[in-house]
Order: C-alpha cells, then sequence, then structure tokens
C-alpha cells in the first residue's frame, strides 16, 4: 500500500523533500512507518524523531495521521491504510 508523508521544518532539513509517498507492507503501524524513514534518512532523522534513551518517538513532536494525532488514536500502534497521510510538525509557539 501507498502512505504520504509530510516534512516540515528540521525533519524537512533533514529528509530534503518536503514529502515522500512511499511503499510499505499491509498493516503496517505508525512506529513501523517511522522506523523505515530512519533506515532511509539515516542518524540525523533518528536522532530528531526518536529519544535515544527511551527508544520512543520524541514527545514533543506532533505526528499526525490524516489529520489527527497519533495519541488520539492507537498511538504508534495505529494502523496505516492506502493513501494515509503522516505529518511530522514540530513544537508551535507563538505569542
Amino acid at each position: 500500500m501507498r502512505v504520504i508523508v509530510k516534512f516540515f521544518a528540521t525533519a524537512r532539513e533533514i529528509a530534503g523533500v518536503q514529502d515522500e509517498t512511499l511503499e510499505i507492507e499491509d498493516s503496517a503501524a505508525v512506529l513501523q512507518l517511522l522506523k523505515l524513514l530512519v533506515n532511509e534518512y539515516g542518524k540525523r532523522l533518528e536522532e530528531y524523531v526518536f529519544d535515544p534513551n527511551t527508544r520512543e518517538p520524541r514527545p514533543h513532536l506532533t505526528f499526525l495521521l490524516d489529520g489527527r494525532t497519533v495519541s488520539m488514536l492507537h498511538g504508534f500502534d495505529t494502523t496505516l491504510t492506502d493513501g494515509s497521510t503522516l505529518a511530522i510538525v514540530p513544537p508551535v509557539s507563538g505569542g
């Protein structure tokens, strides 16, 4: 199945692209997709996305699956579907 990944800010700098369409196995979860991205883009993306101590995705980043935060779904175990879009969004502040 195909999924789209959208990169913002630092993730976009690391990946060198705004978005990418990937072929992944059916019933893959968000965490599997993140690991696939690390394999493709290397150590810098791994350090950006994953906490080196816990090996979990960094809590300050927002991961949106089809516009909904994965934390409001089934977390990083959320199953992707054909045509899903995952966005990796940095922390946002304003004032």
